[in-house]
């Protein structure tokens, strides 16, 4: 009996095509997507700690937003990272767009 390699055994993950093409782009949304979980965490850090401290909270909306934001911005990145071609560059628009709506709807309005 034969060991499966990751080929044989998953062939919709192998790359396709240039595998540098656009790379830049889906490590840049990756690393957006990550950053944006990581704020999410400290939020959620954040609000848990803050009645200790006697200050308030970000409150449930907000991190509620950065939640959701966040898991469908790493979706994105994820899409983008899986795949080539037309599904990949809406996966990193996708992703750019969720943290740069996120960033603008709860930080800087």
């Amino acid at each position: 009996m034969g060991a499966m390699t990751a080929e044989r055994e998953w062939p919709m993950y192998e790359p396709q095509g240039d595998v540098r093409a656009g790379g830049f782009w889906r490590g840049l949304a990756g690393a957006v997507s990550a950053g944006l979980m990581l704020l999410a965490i400290a939020l959620f850090a954040l609000t848990a700690f803050a009645p200790e401290f006697g200050v308030r909270g970000p409150g449930g909306v907000v991190l509620a937003g950065h939640v959701v934001a966040a898991v469908f911005a790493v979706a994105a990145a994820v899409l983008a990272d899986r795949t080539r071609g037309l599904l990949a560059f809406i996966g990193v628009v996708g992703a750019l767009t969720i943290a740069t709506i996120t960033l603008w709807w709860f930080w800087l309005s």
